[in-house]
C-alpha cells in the first residue's frame, strides 16, 4: 500500500490491483495512445517545439477523453481509499473533491503500471546492435 498526502490535504492510499485490471489498464492506455502520432526518435525535452507540444496535447487530450480508460482506472481504484473511504464514481462528485480525481487517477495508474515496465531494459531499443547476450 502507498499513502499519498495530496495538494488538497486528503491522503489517498493506493493498493496494487489484481493483474487483470492493471493489465486491462495498460491495454487501454496503449490502444488510446496508438491513436496519437508520437515521434519519439531524438526526443530532447530541453528543445520541445509547438509540433511536440501538439502531441503532447493530444496524447493527453486523447487519454481523459476516453470512457474505457476512465472504467479501467475505476476498476483499479476499487482498492484505494480517499480520505479513508473506498473510492467509487461518487467519492469525486463534492466540489472540493474533484480537483484531486486526475492527481488520483494519476497515482493509481503510475502504481498499476510500473510493475510492467521494471523488468524492461529499454535501453537496447535505441541501439542498432544487439544486446550482449544474444547469440549471433
Amino acid at each position: 500500500m502507498n499513502e499519498i498526502l495530496l495538494k488538497s490535504g486528503a491522503v489517498l492510499v493506493v493498493s496494487m490491483a489484481p493483474f487483470s485490471s492493471s493489465n486491462k489498464l495498460l491495454k487501454v492506455i496503449m490502444r488510446e495512445l496508438k491513436t496519437v502520432d508520437v515521434q519519439l526518435e531524438n526526443l530532447d525535452f530541453s528543445r520541445i517545439g509547438s509540433q511536440d507540444i501538439n502531441t503532447l496535447k493530444n496524447a493527453v487530450c486523447q487519454l481523459l477523453a476516453s470512457d474505457t480508460l476512465e472504467q479501467a482506472v475505476f476498476e483499479c481504484m476499487a482498492r484505494c481509499t480517499y480520505n479513508g473511504n473506498r473510492i467509487v464514481k461518487d467519492t469525486f462528485e463534492p466540489d472540493d473533491a474533484r480537483g484531486d480525481y486526475l492527481p488520483c487517477a494519476w497515482e493509481v495508474i503510475k502504481i498499476n503500471l510500473r510493475p510492467f515496465f521494471n523488468g524492461l531494459d529499454l535501453s537496447s531499443l535505441g541501439s542498432g546492435q544487439p544486446p550482449s547476450g544474444d547469440r549471433k
